[in-house]
């Protein structure tokens, strides 16, 4: 493989780390109100009430991510704060990912990024993770359909180092799409740096683990605060 490009920070992503066991109940640490779901996660953390951030969760040697917001929680009692997710349903799609690893492990990016159709139709969106094989694309509007190829191109990036290459479109629904790169070609460097660059943020956050005496255990909840009252307002769009 050629060296790495000296390349520009790209990738400053909020990640959040958990680790679920094999004995966990993860329905019971996941809060479904108003077609939003809400988790608590027990560590201190630097970032503020209503901020986005990435939430890593870990099962079984599989990873899945999720953006949420931040949510804080008052009580003394407690370390750690709220964080909700606008979408439900997030116990039963880590269970999906334990039991059906992708070949590749997905990092959260959080660049923005143009894609350009061959038609020469494009739009401004998101890399929300990516891999040395692919990429999740949020925020677009209806634009792709599986099999279009698609150019990438990172905004902000220095001259040289934006383009990404192209690849092909292999799912898109709602708001998001996967994306399958060639594993050859002139934005093969620059992906490599933006994958790099995700791992190094990845590998600088601390996982938490989840508790060892854990009442979920027991068909139990876990030992939380109240919900915030942001959990009982109308949900969000991303």
């Amino acid at each position: 493989m050629p060296p790495a490009l000296k390349m520009t920070q790209v990738v400053t992503v909020p990640l959040l780390r958990y680790r679920f066991d094999a004995t966990a109940r993860m329905d019971k640490h996941f809060h479904e109100v108003e077609g939003r779901t809400l988790f608590f996660f027990p560590a201190a953390s630097s970032h503020k009430d209503g901020s986005w951030v990435f939430v890593a969760f870990s099962s079984g040697g599989s990873c899945c991510l999720f953006r949420g917001r931040v949510r804080t929680q008052d009580s003394a009692r407690y370390v750690g704060s709220w964080v909700e997710f606008p979408i439900t349903g997030m116990a039963n799609l880590l269970k999906f990912t334990t039991q059906s690893r992708r070949g590749r492990e997905r990092l959260a990016a959080d660049v923005t990024v143009m894609v350009r159709r061959t038609d020469g139709a494009k739009a401004l969106c998101r890399i929300a993770d990516v891999s040395t094989e692919g990429a999740r694309l949020n925020g677009l509007p209806s634009l792709l359909a599986p099999g279009d190829e698609v150019a990438v191109e990172m905004i902000g990036g220095p001259r040289g180092q934006s383009d990404l290459g192209t690849a092909e479109v292999v799912w898109a629904r709602m708001q998001e799409a996967g994306l399958k790169f060639g594993k050859a070609g002139a934005g093969r460097l620059a992906l490599m740096n933006v994958v790099t660059q995700a791992e190094a943020v990845k590998s600088s956050t601390v996982e938490i683990a989840h508790g060892a005496g854990c009442g979920c255990r027991h068909n139990e909840g876990p030992t939380e605060p109240a919900l915030p009252a942001s959990a009982y307002r109308r949900a969000e769009t991303r």
